[in-house]
């Protein structure tokens, strides 16, 4: 073998090193990218519980929202159909938020099929009346949510029937 056999054997060796590294940072620029956006996603789902937090726990705060934006009706409304008094009516319509909110952050997050299945196991608590009735009428969730999240929980719940949770409850004890 000669020396320019060797040369070009190693230039080609060369190049097909460089195509794998560069194909390697590819990969890892857009793994960094993907990161990044859950970690996005994780931040401002865990900034709005801490909003809902502050408004489920402190009386002033969630009743000068409640004032600002306009939704004494909608408690009044949400405390006759649950029959608690319209302070608890806020509190948990706040509280169940929190609860979507960190949801939709584990849904925005993963990808793995496993975590997707209990996910859909804990959505399936959306069945439960004050849930179901936050789910389906609060300002603060689904609408802001991405809609891929509502799809999943919308058919998650498809066919859980409305007696499903006292079913559930009565099985238990």
């Amino acid at each position: 073998m000669n020396w320019e056999t060797i040369a070009t054997l190693a230039e080609v060796v060369a190049a097909i090193g460089v195509i794998a590294s560069l194909i390697y940072v590819a990969r890892q620029v857009r793994s960094s990218q993907e990161t990044a956006a859950d970690t996005n996603r994780l931040t401002r789902a865990s900034g709005v519980r801490e909003i809902m937090l502050a408004n489920a726990t402190n009386d002033e705060l969630r009743n000068s929202v409640i004032k600002a934006f306009g939704l004494t009706k909608n408690y009044e409304k949400m405390a006759r159909v649950l029959e608690i008094d319209f302070d608890d009516a806020a509190r948990v319509d706040f509280q169940n938020n929190m609860y979507f909110w960190l949801h939709w952050g584990q849904f925005s997050s993963t990808t793995d099929p496993q975590d997707l299945e209990e996910l859909k196991g804990v959505v399936l608590s959306y069945s439960i009346p004050a849930f179901k009735y936050s789910w389906e009428n609060s300002l603060w969730a689904p609408r802001p949510l991405d809609s891929k999240f509502v799809e999943f929980v919308d058919t998650a719940l498809a066919g859980v029937s409305d007696d499903h949770y006292k079913k559930v409850v009565s099985q238990r004890d």
